[in-house]
């Protein structure tokens, strides 16, 4: 086998540092930069986790509030 080739890699890393450079070269700065499907894919599906979590408790997390709160 070829030492030199990387057959299972998922990014193409001139790509990922093109990315990084407009990243880093823009006014404002990503708050989680992401680079590949899978970095984008898991953090989208802990926030649907989330999402459903939430939803599931909202109102009965809500009615806790003081009389009158807000």
């Amino acid at each position: 086998m070829d030492r030199h080739r990387q057959p299972h890699r998922l990014g193409d890393p001139v790509k990922g540092a093109a990315l990084i450079h407009e990243a880093t070269s823009g006014d404002r700065l990503p708050r989680q930069p992401a680079l590949g499907r899978d970095a984008i894919e898991r953090p989208l599906v802990k926030v649907r986790s989330l999402q459903d979590d939430l939803a599931a408790w909202q109102d009965k997390s809500a009615a806790t509030a003081c009389d009158g709160a807000a």
